[in-house]
């Protein structure tokens, strides 16, 4: 058996993000640029007085706007074999949890049920803060004895009774806290449950350090790996309710971003913006991974952990600190920071935090070389908000997507602040999807900061998957999102000549009401599915009704002759048997080309990307600038003459 190197592979993921029920609606979102920060609804913040833009009391909230779950934070009772009382008057972050582990569990192929648990364990990160469960403990154990009392001395002459019936009147309008729920009002249970109710056997616990949360967790989580305590961990962060108590803490430091949005790295950046999710990885030991051969989506390097120690206050950033913690998983790793192609920042859009950000980045990566910077930095804070304990979470599902599927993502922001000093450094802001070319002798590698309040630090660097696996061309089958353009799909039919129809009919009656996720994984699955008949059968649509019609017209052309090809302007082919003779791509030639040329087709088919990574690893330290950036140049470093300012 060879020796153990440490690393550590994620197998499985899963996440409820603002507006994405899942990480591929997560993904598609982050590709569309979709800012899913909004109004808090009418019931969250109960009285209207308490939204006071120019009170200063600590009870007050200039702003309601965040990125909230809404209808997404749901969960079945039954799926889990879990007593519907146990969910009243209990904490939603827990059932969510539940939910979010099992999805992971089955993304990674080891659905509970169905593989040995024994030794799978599971670590979250989770903020111990003002919730529906403890506030309605609160005030039904003590608030209501409190309010009779009070009452009774402001209106001594008044009947007890009354002041019974409006105790009752108030507890009636609360979830009842009943034996079944009391786990529910208990932090440590999250993971407790998620235990019980998946059979897991291995370590279970929660840790709480604020926006740092979810990446230690997924450190802790390693080392319970790398010590042999366990085969199989989970690990993440949660953090599904937002109470306007959060909101009254954050409003009265001033951290809170009045306008309501979180722009970071941008002229408009003038605080953060709180948000909702929940996020779990599955991770196991890249040998034994490898060896089961299981979905690499990233290999996890190593993470570096600091305290920001004395200063100058417990929530203010420390830049000694956050270096700290860089150097460290640079020293772990014995990886240089030259060798990371794409940052995720901490990013909260607070202009403090920022500057000090960047300013630490450049201690460890150095001064920019050269006219043009060469990696990407962004912060997925600004489309979903800061969800504390699970924004880790957010930001390792999404640089490990960014690895599968060799993009560069995008980040919400307008017009870069040059007094952050991010044009002395290697790093541009990344405000449009690109594709991730990787020309150097090195794997693709990512990493992601956090830093919590408290002063607790940390630096996640992550590797692309060892085995190089394409996942099928999967950029090419985003789900469409109702609000935003549509995204094409291709299905593909393989069939004889006779029985096309048949197969074309069976599509037909699977597209109805396909919709979404499950119109994008159907056209995965057809052409997973194709057999190996002489006919094919290509359509390009964007939904159902469209595929539906298409499909139609093929059926037609095959009812007068179906040994006649067909083509079709709007996305119809079909061939009877292959053609004969060699396929030739034909370009144009000299003066055709402008900056972000076949883009698309690098993002979506990996047989394309491979291609521009062997031309731009051929002229690797031959030229000023790299191939890439010249093709696709950095977005927020390029003038409209595609030129650098």
């Amino acid at each position: 058996m060879t020796e153990y190197s440490g690393d550590i592979a994620i197998v499985g993921m899963a996440g409820v993000y603002p507006d994405a029920e899942n990480i591929d609606a997560y993904w598609a979102n982050i590709l569309a640029k979709r800012d899913a920060v909004s109004e808090a609804p009418a019931s969250w913040l109960g009285p209207s007085d308490l939204l006071d833009p120019t009170s200063d009391d600590l009870l007050s909230i200039y702003t309601n706007r965040g990125g909230f779950l809404g209808d997404l934070s749901r969960f079945n009772p039954a799926e889990f074999g879990t007593m519907p009382l146990s969910v009243d008057g209990a904490q939603p972050d827990q059932f969510m949890a539940l939910q979010i582990c099992n999805d992971a569990l089955v993304d990674a192929g080891y659905r509970a049920g169905e593989n040995d648990h024994t030794n799978t364990g599971v670590i979250l990160g989770h903020s111990v803060h003002a919730h529906r469960a403890n506030a309605n403990g609160v005030q039904q154990a003590w608030y209501h004895s409190q309010l009779r009392h009070f009452l009774q001395g402001l209106f001594p002459d008044t009947d007890p009774a009354r002041f019974r019936e409006a105790t009752d009147l108030l507890q009636s309008k609360m979830p009842n806290i009943s034996a079944e729920a009391v786990p529910g009002l208990v932090p440590n249970v999250m993971t407790g449950r998620v235990a019980n109710r998946l059979d897991l056997m291995g370590p279970n616990y929660i840790i709480d350090a604020a926006c740092s949360s979810a990446l230690i967790a997924l450190e802790l989580a390693s080392g319970e790996l790398r010590a042999g305590n366990a085969d199989l961990m989970l690990a993440g962060g949660v953090n599904t309710t937002t109470s306007p108590l959060v909101y009254s803490v954050f409003c009265s430091v001033d951290a809170l971003s009045p306008s309501g949005s979180i722009r970071p790295f941008s002229n408009a950046a003038n605080g953060t913006v709180l948000g909702e999710g929940a996020g779990a990885v599955v991770l196991k030991r890249l040998e034994d991974a490898l060896r089961d051969e299981d979905r690499i989506y990233a290999v996890v390097k190593a993470v570096g952990q600091s305290s920001d120690g004395k200063s100058s206050g417990l929530m203010a950033p420390r830049l000694e600190g956050e270096v700290l913690a860089m150097k460290r998983a640079y020293e772990i790793s014995g990886l240089s920071p030259s060798s990371i192609g794409l940052v995720e920042a901490h990013g909260t859009g607070i202009p403090l935090g920022d500057r000090t950000e960047v300013t630490a980045l450049r201690h460890i990566f150095g001064d920019r070389q050269g006219d043009v910077p060469s990696t990407p930095i962004g912060s997925v804070k600004s489309m979903i908000g800061h969800c504390i304990p699970a924004a880790g979470s957010a930001a390792v599902i999404k640089q490990a997507l960014a690895l599968t599927h060799r993009i560069i993502p995008p980040t919400l922001c307008d017009e870069v602040n040059d007094d952050l000093g991010l044009s002395e450094t290697p790093f541009y802001v990344s405000t449009e999807a690109r594709p991730w070319i990787n020309s150097a002798p090195t794997p693709r590698r990512a990493a992601i900061n956090a830093f919590g309040f408290g002063g607790i630090n940390a630096h996640l660097i992550l590797e692309e998957s060892p085995v190089g696996r394409e996942a099928d061309a999967t950029a090419a089958f985003l789900p469409r999102r109702p609000d935003a353009a549509p995204i094409e799909q291709v299905f593909v039919l393989s069939a004889t000549p006779d029985t096309m129809a048949g197969a074309i009919a069976m599509l037909r009656e699977q597209c109805d009401g396909a919709e979404g996720d499950a119109f994008a994984t159907l056209a995965r699955d057809s052409w997973v599915a194709k057999g190996d008949g002489p006919a094919r059968l290509a359509v390009i649509a964007t939904d159902p009704a469209d595929l539906s019609k298409k499909l139609g017209a093929a059926e037609k052309h095959l009812a007068k002759d179906a040994t006649a090809s067909l083509q079709t302007r709007n996305g119809l082919y079909y061939e009877p048997a292959p053609m004969d003779g060699k396929t030739a791509f034909l370009f144009p030639g000299e003066m055709a080309q402008y900056p972000g040329m076949m883009a698309e087709a690098v993002m979506a088919f990996p047989q394309v990307r491979a291609w521009f990574d062997l031309v731009a690893s051929l002229c690797e330290g031959k030229r000023d600038v790299r191939l890439q950036d010249v093709a696709f140049p950095p977005p927020s470093c390029v003038n409209d003459a595609g030129q650098s300012p």
